[in-house]
C-alpha cells in the first residue's frame, strides 16, 4: 500500500498518471456539462496558489472554504494546501453567525466564497472578523469580494517574477503538516475544529484505493458536502485513481445529473438510498394486475440472489437464470433511472437498514456500507469487494488497529487519527489518551473481525426503570415499514420507549384509497382509528424479537419533516436528538400521558 507523503503530490501523481481531458466535470444552466482537463486544474492551481503566496499567505495560515461542491472548491483546497496553508471548510448551508463563528474560531485570514450569498454573509459579519484580510469569490463580479479569475491573474503574474516560489513551498511540506481545520456538525453542541494533517487523509486514501477497483473512465458523481469529511476523502481517492469527477452543486439536481453523466460510483448517506427503495417499492405497489405480479416476482427473484452478489460469486444456474429473466423486464430498468451505469457505492454517516441495502445488492448495484469520524480521516471500517455483511460496518482499514473497551465503546488508533481539537486541550485529552481515540460510539466484533454499532454513549437512553436503551434498537425496525420514513426514539426517565413517526403520506394515502377510507387532507388521516390501528400493528410486528424494555409501547407523529432549515438535522442529515426532544417537548409529554 503506497502512501503519498501529502495532498499536493497526491494531486500531482494524478496529473501526472491519469492525464485527461476531463478532469472535472461541472453543469451549466443549458443542462450541458463542461470539462475542465487536468492541465488546465494544474494550471489553474498554480495560479491560485501564487496569487494567495503574493497576497501574503504563510504556511500554516488558515483560508476558509465557503462553497457548494464545484471544481473551484477541490482547485482551492488543493492550491491552499501547495501554499503549505491549512484549509477550513465551511457548510455553504449554514446562516451567517455559524459562519462567522467558525472563520474566528480558526483565525482565517483569507476566505475563497462561491457566490454572492456567502459574501453577504461575511459582510454581515465583518466587524466581528478583524482578522479576515482577503475575500475572493469564484464567480466574478461579486461586490465585497475579489474575483478567483483575478486572483489567478496576479498568481501568473507573481510566479513569472518569482519562479520556484511554489516548488519551495511543496518541497517542504511534511507528512504530520497540518492539512485541514474541519468543523464537527455539533449534534450537541458548539462545533469543535478537528485537526486533519497530511498523513491522516493520505494513509485513509491509500487503504482505500487498496480496497475498491476502479477502472479506466470511471465517472464519479460527488453530491455530498465536500465540507463533509467523508466527500472529501473520496475526492482525493478518485483523484488517486484518476477518474473524472462531476460536481453537484444541489441535492435536488442530483437525479437529473444521474441521468445525464451516468455515473459509475458515488458516495452517499443511506437516507438517499432509502429514498431510492421507497421510490421503486411505491411504484412496484402502483402496479395493477399482471404487472405489478411480475415486479413483485421480479424483485424476489433478485433478493434470491443478493447474498451470492455479495460474496462475489455466480448465483446458481437456476437462479442466475431467473435473475436474467428479472433483469430484463424490471431490474435493467431500476439501473437505468440511476445512470445505468453504475457499479458501486460509499456509504456513510449513518447505519444502513438490511432490507436496502439487500434490496440494491440483488438489482445489480453493489453498496458498501463504512464507519468512521471526522476525527480519523474518516473511515475506520468498511464492507469492501468480497467482505459484506449487512447490517455491520465491516472490517478495519488498513493500518487502523481497533479494540473494545470494557463498557462497548470502540476504541481505535492508526495513521489517521486526528492531532486533536483546534485549541480545546482538555477536550482532546477526553478522547485522545496516548495513541488511542475513544470514539463514543459503542458496538459488538463478531469471530469474523465484522464491527456492529449497537449505539453512541451520549445517545444511550436510562428509562425511570434503570434500564440503557440504544435508540437504534427500535428505530432500525420500526423504520423498515413502508408507512414510515422516520423514526426517533425517546424515554429518558420515562417507564418504557416511545417513538417519534413522521408518515410517509405517498404510501398511507394508497392504503387508505384501498381501505375506501375518505379524507379531506393527508394530515387528518392520522386521526382515524384504522391509521392509529394500522401503525401499531406496524411496530408491534418489527419489534416483536426485542426484549420487553426495547420496544416502544406509545408512538406520536411528529408535525413537520425535519431540516437544517428547522434545526433538527444536521448539514450531513444526522438527527439533532436533543433540539428534537427540545422543540417536541409538548408532543412527548401529550404521547405518554395517553
Amino acid at each position: 500500500m503506497e502512501i503519498r507523503r501529502s495532498l499536493p503530490a497526491l494531486f500531482l501523481a494524478s496529473v501526472k498518471s491519469y492525464p485527461r481531458e476531463r478532469m472535472f466535470l461541472t453543469r451549466q444552466k443549458g443542462g450541458s456539462w463542461e470539462p475542465l482537463s487536468s492541465r488546465q486544474a494544474l494550471e489553474a492551481v498554480h495560479e491560485i496558489a501564487g496569487g494567495l503566496i503574493a497576497d501574503g499567505l504563510e504556511p500554516g495560515d488558515r483560508v476558509a472554504l465557503v462553497s457548494e461542491n464545484r471544481w473551484e472548491w477541490v482547485l482551492s483546497d488543493v492550491a491552499t494546501h501547495f501554499c503549505r496553508g491549512v484549509d477550513v471548510p465551511v457548510y455553504p448551508t449554514l446562516p451567517a453567525d455559524q459562519v462567522r463563528y467558525i472563520i474566528a474560531d480558526a483565525g482565517a485570514r483569507f476566505a475563497i466564497v462561491s457566490t454572492t450569498q456567502q459574501v453577504k454573509k461575511i459582510e454581515a459579519e465583518k466587524d466581528r472578523l478583524p482578522q479576515l484580510e482577503r475575500v475572493y469569490s469564484m464567480e466574478p463580479g461579486v461586490e465585497g469580494a475579489e474575483s478567483l479569475s483575478d486572483l489567478r491573474e496576479r498568481g501568473r503574474e507573481y510566479l513569472e517574477q518569482h519562479p520556484g516560489v511554489v516548488e519551495e513551498r511543496l518541497a517542504s511540506i511534511a507528512p504530520d503538516d497540518l492539512a485541514t481545520l474541519i468543523y464537527t456538525s455539533g449534534t450537541t453542541g458548539t462545533p469543535k475544529g478537528v485537526m486533519l494533517t497530511h498523513e491522516n487523509f493520505c494513509s485513509n486514501v491509500a487503504a482505500a484505493a487498496a480496497a475498491f477497483t476502479f477502472e479506466d473512465g470511471d465517472l464519479a458523481l460527488s453530491f455530498l458536502p465536500l465540507s463533509h469529511v467523508l466527500e472529501r476523502m473520496v475526492t482525493y481517492v478518485y483523484l488517486e485513481k484518476g477518474a473524472t469527477i462531476a460536481h453537484v452543486r444541489r441535492l435536488e439536481r442530483v437525479a437529473d445529473a444521474l441521468r445525464e453523466v451516468r455515473p459509475h460510483v458515488f458516495a452517499t448517506v443511506p437516507r438517499l438510498l432509502e429514498r431510492a427503495y421507497s421510490g421503486v417499492m411505491e411504484q412496484v405497489e402502483k402496479a395493477r394486475g399482471a404487472k405489478k405480479i411480475l415486479a413483485r416476482k421480479a424483485l424476489g427473484w433478485a433478493d434470491a440472489c443478493a447474498e451470492a452478489h455479495m460474496a462475489g460469486r455466480r448465483p446458481g444456474a437456476f437462479k442466475g437464470l431467473r435473475w436474467k429473466m428479472a433483469d430484463k423486464v424490471v431490474l435493467s430498468k431500476i439501473r437505468e433511472k440511476l445512470g445505468g451505469r453504475l457499479r458501486f457505492v460509499i456509504s456513510g454517516g449513518a447505519a444502513m437498514p438490511v432490507h436496502v441495502g439487500h434490496f440494491f445488492w440483488g438489482v445489480g448495484i453493489e453498496v458498501y456500507e463504512g464507519y468512521g469520524l471526522t476525527e480519523t480521516s474518516p473511515v475506520l471500517t468498511a464492507n469492501t469487494p468480497g467482505n459484506v455483511r449487512l447490517g455491520t460496518v465491516g472490517k478495519v482499514f488498513e493500518g487502523v488497529e481497533l479494540r473494545l473497551a470494557d463498557d462497548g465503546e470502540v476504541v481505535v488508533r492508526g495513521p489517521n487519527i486526528m492531532k486533536g481539537y483546534w485549541k480545546r486541550r482538555e477536550e482532546t485529552e477526553e478522547v485522545l489518551r496516548g495513541e488511542w481515540l475513544y470514539t463514543g460510539d459503542l458496538g459488538t466484533v463478531d469471530d469474523e473481525g465484522f464491527l456492529t454499532l449497537t449505539g453512541r454513549k451520549k445517545e444511550i437512553i436510562v428509562l425511570s426503570t434503570g434500564k440503557n436503551i440504544g435508540p437504534r434498537a427500535v428505530e432500525s425496525v420500526v423504520e423498515k415499514s413502508p408507512f414510515v420514513n422516520r423514526v426517533i426514539a425517546v424515554g429518558d426517565d420515562r417507564p418504557s420507549i416511545g417513538v417519534l413517526l413522521l408518515p410517509n403520506f405517498e404510501r398511507l394515502e394508497q392504503w387508505a384509497r384501498e381501505q375506501g377510507l375518505a379524507w379531506d387532507r393527508p394530515e387528518s388521516l392520522l386521526e382515524r382509528q384504522e391509521v392509529l390501528d394500522l401503525f401499531k400493528r406496524e411496530i408491534n410486528s418489527r419489534q416483536a424479537h426485542l426484549a420487553a424494555y426495547e420496544k416502544a409501547h406509545q408512538f406520536a407523529f411528529l408535525p413537520e419533516e425535519l431540516s437544517e432549515d428547522n434545526g433538527l438535522l444536521t448539514p450531513t442529515q444526522k438527527v439533532r436528538r436533543r433540539q428534537v426532544c427540545a422543540r417536541y417537548a409538548d408532543l412527548i409529554e401529550g404521547m405518554y400521558r395517553k
